[in-house]
């Protein structure tokens, strides 16, 4: 889809769409996947239940690089690999941003290695290495993933006001 489109998707315009890239370091592109209008989506609730955009690129920056010692960027193709596979799921083995299962909840002390379906050239590292490495990642990613919860726990019932008061003032506009 091309930005316009994107932009008419997730309910916003295309100089909001663009100031949303460059603040969170997101590609720009000619076609946009699905998964990339998705990501966008996510990042404008965050930004609505008022998570500071220091732990948005914070949380982005660490579920992107568990991701890769995951391996899970093997299984998608270029450079947008990450905004392609976002999807609007959720639950406690996802992740927030990609929406990615894990197959164990976020928070787990343990992390499943070696899931690469894809040829590559020898690693530098043992794979008992890159487990741990990816459980560092993972408690990191854990840590910034349960801030966010928190700051969007304390923000529901502000958030749940403004739909109302809003409904509101959308229906009284519509009897006078």
């Amino acid at each position: 889809m091309k930005l316009n489109e994107l932009a008419k998707r997730v309910g916003k315009s295309v100089p909001y769409v663009m100031t949303l890239q460059k603040k969170f370091g997101l590609p720009v592109c000619k076609d946009y996947p699905v998964g990339y209008a998705v990501l966008v989506e996510k990042l404008i609730y965050l930004s609505i239940c008022s998570v500071p955009d220091k732990e948005i690129k914070s949380l982005l920056s660490k579920e992107k690089k568990l991701l890769e010692l995951l391996k899970v960027d093997s299984l998608h193709d270029g450079g947008l690999w990450f905004e392609s596979m976002c999807v609007m799921k959720s639950g406690p083995q996802r992740l927030l941003l990609s929406g990615y299962d894990l197959g164990h909840p976020v928070d787990c002390p343990i992390v499943q290695t070696g899931l690469d379906s894809s040829d590559r050239e020898k690693e530098l590292f043992q794979s008992s290495e890159m487990g741990a490495s990816a459980l560092k990642e993972l408690q990191r990613y854990s840590e910034i993933f349960n801030t966010v919860k928190v700051r969007i726990e304390q923000e529901l019932s502000t958030v749940d006001d403004a739909l109302k008061w809003s409904l509101k003032i959308c229906s009284m506009s519509r009897h006078s």
